[in-house]
Parts: structure tokens; sequence; C-alpha cells
């Protein structure tokens, strides 16, 4: 009887084993497809990695100087706190702000006009962009500008230049016996020594000077940001012409620097040499 009654709880035919089987199959099928399920779950992202600032001036679309705003971390790091704009709250201070119920939000209207669903759509270039600091130039005063020049400054600057060769005498006699008009105003100009002065070719400009009292001052930091022009130097003595921008032959030259400023010009010699 036993085995009579087993055997009647079996399927009689292969249409009924089929049924019986897929029954089967549907009872776990569930807990598979909820551990796939949950498998997921582990691969969505993660949110932004933020912190909470306090802000040290009023921000445009972020809050009043004062507030306290969420913000991403590498936006802090990397433009904000170099730049003053926010300082980071520790961990305490936050946990004391959340018991007060102080409100962490950004406000997006702060400082615009247009509604703040248009705030919120667009993209904030002005703050995406990448902070650049300014260049900080500390001039020097007139005073120290020219001490430092006359400290680095030699007194005798020298140039040195292709002489132009003078007439000789072979070339002069060739001239003899041409007229006795010239011969009279040859006579006459022996008569009158003139001091020789050897000719180059080119000349030495006050541009040349300034261009090796700037190399000059630029073996030292500090001089180096002395600040010269050409107008500041001028030729006052030795020269043939009343020119004081250029010398055209050898000698010695004295030269003035005047630094913009300063009370009274610094004296240096200038040297032409062969």
């Amino acid at each position: 009887m036993a085995t009579f009654a087993r055997s009647s709880l079996l399927p009689q035919c292969t249409s009924c084993a089929r049924r019986y089987t897929r029954l089967g199959f549907e009872g776990w099928r569930p807990l598979q497809q909820s551990q796939q399920q949950i498998r997921g779950k582990q691969k969505l992202a993660k949110p932004a990695d933020t912190v909470t600032v306090k802000l040290l001036k009023d921000v445009r679309r972020f809050g009043r100087k004062g507030s306290y705003i969420p913000i991403s971390a590498g936006q802090m790091r990397n433009r904000w706190f170099p730049s003053r704009m926010a300082e980071y709250v520790s961990a305490s201070e936050l946990k004391e702000l959340k018991q007060q119920n102080v409100d962490i939000e950004r406000d997006f209207t702060f400082g615009v006009e247009a509604p703040a669903q248009e705030i919120v759509d667009r993209v904030d270039e002005e703050q995406s962009k990448p902070y650049i600091r300014p260049i900080e130039l500390e001039f020097l005063s007139p005073e120290r500008s020219a001490e430092l020049v006359s400290v680095f400054v030699p007194q005798t600057i020298e140039f040195f230049r292709q002489p132009i060769e003078p007439e000789t005498k072979e070339d002069s006699e060739q001239h003899l016996g041409a007229s006795d008009a010239a011969d009279i105003l040859r006579a006459a100009a022996k008569s009158t020594p003139k001091p020789e002065l050897t000719g180059i070719y080119g000349s030495v400009s006050t541009a040349d000077v300034l261009t090796s009292v700037k190399t000059i001052l630029a073996n030292n930091d500090e001089a180096a940001r002395v600040m010269l022009s050409e107008s500041d130097i001028r030729f006052v003595e030795g020269l043939a012409s009343e020119e004081t921008t250029r010398v055209k032959h050898l000698g010695r030259f004295a030269v003035e620097i005047q630094v913009k400023g300063a009370k009274a010009p610094i004296k240096r010699t200038v040297r032409v040499r062969a």
C-alpha cells in the first residue's frame, strides 16, 4: 500500500512530468533575480567628493560672506582656498553646525536677477575657469634705483669700434699744384691747427650705453629691476658737435644717467677704443 501511495503522487504522463519540472524551476528563479539586482547596485557611481566651507567674501551664485556651503574638494583646493574666497570647516565645527540646525546649502539666486531654474541649468563658466595667481611686482624707489646704479655700474664703460684711417702724406701731395687758390686755402688750414680726432665707422649712441648698463645690472636680482630708458642717458662732455645722443670718434666722453625721480644724475665715463 505504501509503495502504491508514493507512486500515485508521481506524474503519470510525459506532459505532467514537464509541468511538474517547470514548477520546480520557478520556485528558485526569484531568488536568482534578487541576487543579480543586489550585485548591480554595487556598480552604481559614487557621489562626488564635497566639503563644507565658510565663505570669506560674497560670491555670486554661491552665497553671502559668512554663510556655509558645500563645494567640491577640487575646486576648494585649487581655486577658492588659494584666493582666500573661503576657508575649511573642521569636523568639530561641522558637528556643532548640525546640532544648531544651520543651513548648509548653496544660494543659486545670490547676486543675480535671473530665475533660479535658469541658474541651475546654466554652466557657471566664471567659477569653472582655473585660478591663475596674479604676478606681483614690487617697484624700487628712485633713491634705491640710483644707489644700485652707482654701485654696480663701473666708472668707465668701454666700447670698441673700427677707426677710419687718416689720409696719408702721399694722398695729400697729389693735391699740391692743383691751383693757386687751393694752395692758399691749404696753407691757411695748416696755420690754425685743429685737434686730431680719429673717426670711427658707425657710432656709440645712448642706446648702446643703455644696453651695456642693463647687461651689467642683470647680474644682480635687485639691480635688474631698475627701470631705465634711452632718454635717461645723455653725453655731456668731450663732444665734437652739439649732438648729445651719440659720438663718432675715439676718445673719452662723460655721460649722465638720470634715474626718474632721483635728485641728481649719476656721472660715468664712456671710452671708445680702436
